[in-house]
């Protein structure tokens, strides 16, 4: 089994096929988001900051700041991706050095704990057999004077998280697992987010009972992804600052068609089909409400009028009126006893029928045992069908 880390995981559940890209193919890629880079400029920073002070040294602001305003001349390269074209470089390095300064203005002198280590990794197993390896970085480990165990985690994001959220975080749920994998005499342990944007601060804790549980859901999903045959893209906020476009089937086209200048792209020829097709269907969904319209009111005309053949200039309309029995559906509260009364009688296999749609949902999302699932899936059979719907192309760029 390879050593997984929670980045890893998170990709998968943020898109397969992405994680299949950089995980399995190995695809690298230069790009790199200036968020991202931010981050990593302040989190030196900050490391900076805890191992000066192990060696006795405080500095001042102005000293850190002038550190962050080194690496990140040093660290910058052309290939780093700016989504928001309204912003620049020098606004992301503005916002860094306000972080730095909150955090500073907050924490100064910094002696609430005793630091351990910082970006420390971390490599150890989740089972007793060793079978599940898990690796990582914690950003800073201390200790208190009372000998409770903090593990700091230095958020940069824009979002801010609920209390809720954070009690189910999972990576530092399991640098928890790490630290007392490597020192069992830890006893107590407090996990800490600081949000540098917001210049909050969280605090949460896990019970043997919620560690227990994050490492059966680790393990499954691990299972899940060893075991993965397909890698489907997922679509989400983040294709943004995918570095994968030009290999997802769902961001290839746009890729491809955004570079070109406006006299060729309404000439290339999949953009100049899925114009034509909307085109059409939108002239069809007009007329289908019109159609609709114009049936009903035929309908009422020969209901109304007690005729079955009403006549047009060339054309003539037949209306035929049909009373079909009907019996409560699925969802209606009769259809339990009905379904009840023919149990009973022993008929219930004369009138009843494989729900097709709901075998499928069911073997696809796993809900039965897989001995039962292989036996169904012997008269399975996959079929590969083509669909066409229309968005607006706006939410492409959302």
């Amino acid at each position: 089994m390879p050593l997984y880390s929670h980045s890893q995981l998170s990709t998968y559940e943020e898109c397969p096929l992405k994680y299949k890209l950089h995980y399995r193919d190995k695809i690298k890629r230069d790009v790199e988001g200036v968020e991202g880079f931010l981050g990593t400029m302040v989190h030196e920073t900050l490391k900076k900051c805890y191992d000066d002070i192990r060696l006795t040294k405080l500095n001042t602001l102005d000293d850190l700041l002038a550190y962050y305003q080194k690496v990140w001349q040093q660290n910058w390269h052309d290939a780093i991706l700016i989504t928001r074209p309204e912003l620049t470089p020098q606004h992301y390095q503005a916002l860094g050095k306000k972080l730095i300064q909150s955090y500073y203005d907050r924490y100064a002198p910094f002696s609430s704990d005793i630091t351990i280590a910082t970006e420390m990794r971390l490599t150890f197993p989740l089972d007793a057999q060793g079978q599940y390896k898990l690796t990582g970085f914690i950003d800073r480990l201390a200790r208190t004077e009372d000998d409770v165990c903090i593990i700091h985690d230095y958020k940069t994001s824009a979002h801010l998280p609920s209390q809720a959220e954070l009690d189910h975080d999972r990576q530092l749920g399991l640098y928890q697992i790490g630290i007392q994998h490597k020192w069992p005499d830890i006893q107590s342990v407090r996990l800490v987010w600081h949000y540098l944007a917001f210049d909050r601060e969280f605090v949460s804790a896990r019970s043997d009972a919620a560690i227990s549980k994050l490492v059966d859901d680790t393990t499954h999903l691990i299972d899940e992804i060893a075991s993965a045959q397909d890698f489907p893209p997922r679509e989400s906020a983040l294709c943004r600052w995918c570095e994968y476009p030009d290999l997802c089937p769902t961001r290839k086209h746009l890729y491809k068609v955004a570079a070109l200048p406006a006299n060729e792209y309404l000439n290339e020829p999949g953009v100049a089909l899925v114009n034509k097709y909307a085109e059409l269907r939108e002239k069809a969904g007009d007329t289908e409400k019109e159609i609709g319209k114009v049936r009903e009111a035929i309908i009422d005309y020969a209901r109304r009028e007690q005729v079955e053949v009403i006549q047009g200039s060339n054309r003539k309309a037949r209306v035929k009126f049909d009373k079909k029995l009907k019996f409560p559906a699925k969802n209606e509260a009769e259809r339990e006893v009905l379904d009840s009364t023919l149990i009973e009688a022993g008929k219930w296999l004369e009138v009843s029928q494989l729900d097709a749609t709901a075998l499928t949902r069911i073997v696809e999302s796993k809900q039965w045992d897989k001995a039962l699932i292989d036996r169904v899936m012997q008269y399975g059979r996959l079929e590969e069908t083509g669909s066409v719907y229309l968005s607006t192309a706006k939410n492409e760029e959302e």
